[in-house]
């Protein structure tokens, strides 16, 4: 059979795995119903699979020393009350369906399926997994990752080489003068004006010094100091999120960040205290693998179909497995009609199922393709 027919008439089966799972959405690091669920799955699959980190899971399909990985996230949303509004369970359904055709069609290629938890969550899932060893035994060559993408028609996906999402790092800057009357305001240190310095200065450093070219975000999101009109504050305090897609970049603004801070305070007499996350790294899709997978999908799709992916300042923790072995991450089309129009975490976001067939032609396609190293 062609291999769109093997898909086809696994359709129902694929269409059931996403059902069960969207009515069971869970929160990041509580997809527990979720875990039990995925290796039910399995189970029937005959795949070997196990929990790791808590709620994730792991399924190896078939034996050797190195394997292609399938990674997909697990978690929900606080939207509707609990519910995939990221379209997660799409990516559930689209690692479980790959698994289901490439048994179907006796695929010897040894392949690990990551299902993993709490994506959404600021701390994500990804990195602990890996440092529980789901890249090893066996060994992990290249990974392979998805995202539904809303205002992409189905039967079309979107890809790249290189950065395609960026980082995601956050700070709190304290800064601690000294109180009192706004009557005498010589007798304090306010600090208010380091605090109004700092976004200043850091506004005009950071695009002055580096090259525009290399995008990037730095956005204040919050200053507050005081709830009265006649009294000077102990701190102000301000917020904000650092955004790049590179990493040397995203390196130089955090060392700037942390002077620029203890500079503006010195001037104004005060102190500061930073408390910066390091997030998300950047979203980096090896350039050799995403040439081969682009070229596959496009004698698959048509040329047509395959489009280029324009960089999102909005990050993925997929980003850490890009980190560790050569990966490619694509977007793949949901709207069809008035579905797939909606924003991901929207109240009202929705996709269409036939998004699935495409998902998994895409992926086994690939992987039957695939040449060994």
């Amino acid at each position: 059979m062609d291999l769109r027919d093997v898909v086809r008439s696994k359709f129902a089966e694929i269409k059931n795995y996403r059902q069960v799972l969207h009515d069971n959405a869970e929160l990041s690091f509580e997809e527990y119903n979720t875990n039990k669920i995925v290796r039910g799955f399995l189970d029937e699959l005959g795949i070997r699979n196990e929990t790791v980190f808590n709620t994730g899971v792991v399924g190896v399909l078939n034996e050797d020393d190195t394997c292609i990985a399938l990674r997909c996230d697990m978690d929900a949303l606080p939207v509707n009350g609990v519910s995939h509004a990221c379209g997660h369970d799409f990516h559930m359904a689209v690692v479980l369906g790959t698994a289901l055709v490439l048994k179907e069609i006796g695929c010897t290629k040894n392949v690990k399926l990551i299902f993993q938890p709490g994506e959404e969550d600021k701390c994500g899932g990804a990195l602990p997994m890996i440092m529980e060893g789901v890249l090893e035994k066996p060994k992990v060559i290249c990974a392979l990752g998805l995202h539904v993408w809303p205002g992409v028609d189905v039967g079309k996906i979107e890809i790249a080489g290189g950065p395609t999402m960026a980082s995601v790092d956050s700070f709190i800057i304290r800064f601690i003068g000294k109180g009192g009357h706004a009557a005498m305001p010589y007798l304090c240190k306010n600090p208010i004006y380091p605090a109004m310095d700092f976004i200043q200065s850091m506004n005009n450093k950071l695009h002055i010094e580096n090259n525009p070219l290399d995008q990037f975000v730095v956005t204040f999101t919050s200053i507050s100091a005081g709830e009265a009109s006649n009294v000077i504050s102990d701190e102000a305090v301000v917020r904000g999120t650092v955004r790049t897609f590179n990493r040397d970049l995203r390196k130089k603004i955090k060392s700037d960040m942390l002077i620029g801070s203890e500079t503006s305070a010195m001037k104004y007499g005060c102190r500061a205290q930073v408390t910066y996350g390091d997030g998300y790294p950047p979203l980096i899709n090896d350039k050799e693998l995403t040439e081969n997978f682009t070229k596959a999908a496009e004698e698959l799709l048509g040329k047509d179909n395959v489009l280029p992916l324009t960089k999102s300042f909005t990050a993925e923790d997929f980003a850490y497995f890009a980190e560790k072995v050569p990966s490619v991450h694509f977007r793949l089309g949901i709207r069809e009609g008035a579905e797939g129009n909606d924003a991901l975490h929207s109240t009202n976001f929705s996709a269409s199922e036939e998004a699935l067939f495409y998902g998994v032609l895409i992926l086994a396609n690939f992987i039957i393709n695939m040449e060994d190293k």
